[in-house]
């Protein structure tokens, strides 16, 4: 079972978990656990962050309550509206004017986007090497985020921001230190 223990970015020392004969011992299944649960924590964000809005977009349309030009779907005349392409000038405004703000809508839009691919850098490192290193899971968030403002930006749907951008990349690199404070034993120099 020794090829199983789960080793830290540089491969030379077990993970300092409390339970290590059970992690062994259940090494495949708990691997495949935390897979579908992964699974399911990406399909609840993307469908809260796009399909939802998506389906709700679909569903008036299809009640013929309004039109496309009506909804204004596909129509970019008013892009500069509703999309954000200065780094920083909406996180700026909210702490600039948070007198103007709801609490629980700064809360949503700032510490919202911040958390919800958190998840995604705690655990891809747990569940595969090749996102053990800070670039990756940099990266992976980063790519998964510009994914969600690109169909946001292209349907319309919620306001493509480039701070939602940098957020949740943010929100992806704290999961990473995490699982790197957390699960990673520091190597003695002795």
């Amino acid at each position: 079972m020794q090829k199983n223990n789960i080793s830290n970015a540089q491969g030379d020392a077990k993970l300092p978990l409390p339970y290590r004969a059970l992690i062994d011992t259940y090494y495949l299944p708990l691997k495949i656990a935390g897979w579908i649960f992964f699974s399911i924590y990406s399909t609840i964000a993307f469908y809260k962050l796009v399909i939802d809005r998506l389906v709700n977009v679909f569903i008036i349309l299809v009640k013929g309550e309004y039109t496309f030009v009506e909804l204004g779907l596909f129509d970019y005349s008013d892009w500069r509206l509703t999309t954000n392409f200065v780094p920083f000038e909406t996180i700026l405004r909210y702490i600039n004017y948070s007198q103007y703000f709801n609490l629980d809508i700064i809360i949503i839009n700032l510490l919202g986007n911040l958390l919800i691919f958190t998840p995604m850098g705690f655990l891809l490192p747990l569940l595969s090497k090749k996102y053990r290193k800070a670039w990756s899971i940099i990266c992976v968030g980063f790519f998964s985020s510009l994914a969600v403002e690109t169909v946001q930006f292209i349907f319309r749907v919620g306001s493509a921001d480039i701070d939602d951008l940098i957020l949740n990349t943010l929100g992806a690199w704290l999961g990473y230190l995490a699982y790197k404070s957390i699960l990673i034993k520091p190597k003695n120099n002795r």
